[in-house]
């Protein structure tokens, strides 16, 4: 018998067409809904033998069978087959490609089938991921294995014979968002969901799908592809807990840094740590030794609704709150010590129940911070657990600083009030030397030279040698009231206690212009009355300073000094042309000790002292002292 002749591939899909006798769903009775062939008279499966599908068959022969490698139909009976996918093909099929071509095309195709059923067996079964098939009412239709071993069931159809994947689902609303939207789009992309595995315990998904369509276009099911993302989740939320931490820990060093009142501070971060563990009352107490107790130093939500006040806390391990009391209390520094439960009354029968975390610092109890958690709340353990632990450890810091920062405060002002106290004094000392000098000493030179002026008087001509003696006497005493006088000007001239500021300085400085060559400009400005005598001290004596430090190391040629009055500060501001210096290094060698005590001058009367200079551009003081009275006691 002669061979047929050789076809070309379109002549032979229209004798296939021809020949085709029976449907590939009505043979295997088939309820697969998801072929495409499936009840249609014209759409058969080649697959099956004596039957042929022709929307392919014009393209491409593997075309096809990459479409029925993820057929339910064609994959149930081609498993049942001892030699595989391929011999599933009908003989048919097979005999008519031998007959109309060549061996070598032949086996291409044959190959060629062969790869694309392992290229798709691979792509369903050994996907890492999740995929399912399932009806219009979310009955499962087919799973693969690696699908069913992420939702930790041993087998695919331990997992199928859940029957609806409705069960797969942690929250059900998931599953019908997802399916309301491919039923609006057409498809779902990256849609997140929880899903429910075996033990219980849920996986964060991915999710994809696309609506599957029969032959006249009708929805008839839908298909997804899960990807399990807890892992990722598990580092967001990781990532987000430490954000939490690193916002409350900021959001107390931001208070530290804006203000040093300890309650703002505490009440801070009370504040943040109950927003972010969504808790609605808690307080933080501190250890008060003097008086063995804990005080509430910041609170909400725990006050008497009557009183206002927040009732004495009780707790419910007394050797520990006995201890926590003692003074000699040693603790080892840990980066979080164990929790302890305390309640307190906040009315009557009423009892608040509280987890409590300790705060220390310096190997001392500083206090602890209690929180109104319901009993489902762990904060024992998990990220709560560490934020708690890093938040009373930063508060541990925050107290003692503030009290340092307290006790410096308290130094400071006391180290004013001395400094004060000791210009007071020595303004004092200086108004009663200088009244004893002009008063005391200066009356009696006056009389000495009176007294000589009388014996000069009785000194007869033959000694007149004793007359000149008696007139170069009279005029060293001159010369030594003079002195005396100007000694006791300078130690506090009298021009200001009787006159004022003004005078005073306009005086001084007209007297320093006589006798130098530096070039002087005054003014005093918005002085009606007289301020508080110890401001006029005090600008007087900053006044002799500036000049007495542009005198001696300027090398200046001109120096200007303004005084003005303006609420609610009086400005003193002296510039000079000289050649500056390094204030820095200057400061570091401890030789400004003039400069020291006009600062210390300005900060008794509560002043602020400014100092802008550099090397060849002169320098500039501002001091800004407030305009109030102040009393030394």
């Amino acid at each position: 018998m002669h061979s047929p002749p050789k076809k070309d591939a379109k002549s032979f899909t229209h004798q296939l067409v021809e020949n085709v006798l029976t449907l590939c769903w009505e043979i295997m009775k088939c309820d697969k809904v998801f072929c495409p062939a499936y009840g249609s008279q014209h759409t058969p499966c080649w697959h099956v033998p004596g039957t042929l599908c022709i929307e392919y068959m014009e393209t491409a022969v593997i075309h096809k069978f990459e479409k029925c490698i993820i057929c339910p139909v064609f994959k149930t009976h081609a498993q049942l087959d001892p030699y595989g996918w391929y011999h599933f093909i009908s003989n048919e099929f097979k005999q008519f490609l031998k007959d109309n071509f060549d061996g070598k095309t032949f086996q291409k195709l044959v190959d060629d089938l062969k790869l694309s059923e392992q290229k798709y067996r691979r792509l369903f079964e050994d996907s890492k991921d999740l995929i399912f098939i399932t009806n219009k009412d979310g009955r499962f239709k087919n799973v693969n294995l690696a699908g069913a071993k992420l939702l930790g069931y041993g087998s695919k159809e331990e997992l199928l014979s859940l029957g609806s994947v409705e069960k797969v689902y942690d929250k059900t609303m998931h599953w019908k968002v997802f399916k309301r939207q491919i039923d609006r789009e057409g498809f779902v992309k990256d849609f997140e969901a929880l899903f429910k595995k075996k033990d219980g315990s849920q996986m964060h998904c991915l999710l994809s799908g696309n609506v599957v369509r029969g032959s006249s276009e009708e929805a008839i099911g839908y298909q997804g592809i899960a990807k399990d993302i807890t892992a990722r989740m598990d580092a967001i939320k990781n990532f987000l807990q430490r954000h939490r931490e690193l916002w409350v820990l900021n959001s107390v060093a931001f208070a530290m840094n804006k203000t040093k009142d300890l309650d703002v501070i505490l009440m801070t971060a009370l504040e943040k740590v109950l927003e972010v563990l969504d808790l609605g009352s808690g307080g933080i107490f501190l250890v008060d030794h003097d008086n063995s107790t804990f005080t509430p130093r910041a609170q909400k939500g725990l006050a008497n609704n009557n009183t206002g006040k927040t009732n004495k806390i009780q707790f419910y391990d007394k050797p520990l709150m006995r201890s926590l009391l003692k003074k000699t209390l040693i603790l080892t520094p840990e980066p979080i010590f164990p929790l302890f439960k305390a309640k307190i009354k906040k009315e009557k029968n009423n009892w608040i129940h509280l987890t409590c975390f300790l705060i220390t610092a310096k190997e001392k109890a500083s206090g602890f911070l209690a929180l109104d958690a319901p009993p489902d709340k762990d904060l024992a353990s998990g990220q709560d657990f560490h934020l708690l632990g890093s938040l009373a450890n930063f508060l541990g810091g925050a107290i003692e600083n503030t009290h340092l920062l307290e006790t410096i405060d308290q130094h400071r002002e006391e180290l004013k009030r001395l400094t004060a106290r000791l210009f007071h004094s020595q303004e004092t000392e200086r108004r009663r030397i200088a009244r004893e000098l002009h008063d005391e000493a200066g009356q009696a030179l006056t009389g000495i030279n009176f007294t000589l002026e009388t014996i000069a008087k009785g000194v007869p001509p033959e000694l007149d040698h004793l007359k000149e003696h008696i007139a170069d006497i009279k005029k060293q005493i001159n010369l030594t009231y003079q002195e005396m006088s100007r000694i006791s000007y300078k130690l506090h001239p009298a021009l200001l206690s009787d006159f004022g500021l003004e005078p005073a300085l306009d005086t001084y400085l007209k007297n320093i212009s006589e006798h130098s060559d530096l070039e002087i400009d005054f003014k005093m400005v918005g002085f009606v009355d007289r301020v508080n005598s110890d401001i006029e001290n005090v600008l007087y004596r900053l006044s002799q300073e500036a000049l007495t430090n542009t005198l001696k190391h300027a090398c200046a040629k001109h120096f200007s000094l303004s005084i003005i009055k303006g609420y609610p500060n009086i400005i003193f501001l002296s510039k000079d042309d000289g050649i500056g210096f390094d204030a820095e290094k200057y400061t570091r060698k401890k030789q400004a000790l003039g400069l020291l005590s006009m600062r210390e001058r300005a900060a008794m009367l509560g002043g602020k002292f400014s100092l802008k200079t550099s090397n060849g551009n002169g320098t500039i003081i501002r001091i800004e002292i407030p305009i109030k009275e102040r009393v030394y006691d």
